[in-house]
């Protein structure tokens, strides 16, 4: 409790303090203005833009990081034991990358003159798209790039929680003549559900968190505010604007759309998951 009182609940009651100011992070003066940093935002047209662009970067970590781990960590099951070590070092490879590195490299690939996208496409006689500056194809760059770092780890958890099902159950339903998807929708899954649970967590909480990194490498929250996230916008607000009080008042609702978003992924799945095994 007292670690959780240092570094959590204290500097979240400074936060929402600070969000009561006007502050340039750099004055020991501090000046009330009560909601005016709240209404501010609201009043701001690009601020829905970027409420929407954080659930466009959820909904690609949704795919990237959870649905896409599950499925390879399935597929992972089905092959011999030689061939699943290799797959799970494989995959794993970029969650030992340096993010930093990593988006460097992903930053080659998205040049649009000799890049390694742009040069597969040309050779195919295909279009080669400017990536990282076409507003409309920048966001799921910069989240590919994201997702790719953190796909590993996710991997190996669902890896993990697949293969913690007691095979006596795979064994039985066999038995019953379950097979293929029926085994994999009726038995495996509903016996993920506690795994399943803590990644779709995880993945949401995580996702503006992790695709921070590459925003600032690849694009810096363009082109035109294209990429900015909830969080890129805190910090760019704090830490480049020093406008304190506003970057603390979207601190504030970042939390709240989190919270809302745990409380819901609880009170829709919790009932359906089974812990006791």
């Amino acid at each position: 409790m007292l670690a959780l009182t240092l570094f959590v609940f204290a500097p979240l009651a400074q936060t929402v303090l600070i969000s009561f100011f006007e502050w340039n992070l750099v004055s020991p003066q501090r000046h009330f203005i009560g909601l005016e940093n709240y209404t501010a935002i609201f009043s701001d047209p690009g601020f829905v833009g970027v409420i929407g662009q954080s659930f466009a970067y959820m909904a690609l970590a949704l795919i990237g990081n959870f649905a896409l781990p599950v499925g390879l960590a399935l597929l992972t099951l089905q092959l011999p034991e030689r061939e699943a070590e290799l797959f799970q070092s494989l995959l794993f490879v970029p969650a030992v990358v340096a993010v930093s590195i990593g988006v460097l490299v992903w930053s080659w690939f998205y040049l649009p003159a000799g890049g390694l996208f742009n040069v597969a496409l040309g050779a195919l006689g295909l279009p080669q798209p400017a990536w990282l500056t076409d507003p409309g194809l920048a966001l799921p760059a910069v989240s590919l790039a994201a997702n790719w770092k953190f796909l590993g780890f996710n991997y190996l958890i669902a890896l993990a929680g697949l293969r913690a099902i007691p095979r006596e159950y795979l064994e039985a339903a066999r038995v019953d003549g379950a097979s293929g998807a029926r085994l994999i929708f009726r038995i495996v899954l509903p016996l993920f559900g506690p795994s399943a649970l803590f990644l779709l967590v995880s993945t949401l909480l995580q996702s503006l968190e992790q695709v921070f990194v590459p925003i600032e490498v690849l694009t810096v929250g363009g082109p035109a505010g294209a990429t900015t996230n909830l969080m890129y916008s805190v910090y760019q607000e704090g830490f480049k604007f020093f406008r304190a009080g506003r970057a603390a008042a979207e601190s504030v609702l970042l939390i709240a759309l989190f919270a809302g978003l745990i409380v819901w992924q609880f009170r829709m799945f919790e009932r359906r998951v089974a812990y006791d095994r």
